[in-house]
């Protein structure tokens, strides 16, 4: 695996498990992203893995380089946005296909679409970024 793959894999590890170990150490931001692949690198090294300790020690160095918690703030409020949008536009489309009788299939599966839409805009109103 080339570096460039590796540390975007450690990155997106590093971020996916941001959410567990910012619950544990009631970090946020950068800090909680940091404290995340702080305890993986420690993990890996525990373990033995080379080349998992290199990627994340190069994650570990593009964090402290270029993560900010304002920039993390606005990603995640542009992805409320996004999916309060989603929320709207299924919303729009379930009202026009009751108001049109459409046929109660297709009803029930915008029902179900809105139900997702709503629960993915409530879990990242829930995420503190």
């Amino acid at each position: 695996m080339n570096r460039l793959a590796t540390t975007a894999l450690s990155l997106l590890l590093a971020a996916a498990s941001v959410s567990a170990s910012a619950a544990d150490t009631q970090l946020a931001g950068c800090a909680a992203k940091r404290e995340s692949i702080r305890s993986e690198l420690h993990q890996a090294q525990e373990q033995g893995l080379s080349d998992k300790v290199a990627g994340l020690t190069r994650a570990l160095d593009e964090v402290n380089a270029h993560c900010r918690d304002s920039t993390l703030i606005e990603r995640h409020n542009k992805k409320i946005v996004k999916a309060q949008a989603k929320v709207n536009q299924t919303e729009r489309s379930l009202r026009l296909a009751q108001e049109a009788n459409k046929e109660p299939k297709k009803i029930a599966k915008l029902e179900g679409k809105l139900e997702k839409a709503r629960a993915e805009l409530a879990a990242l109103q829930a995420q503190q970024p």
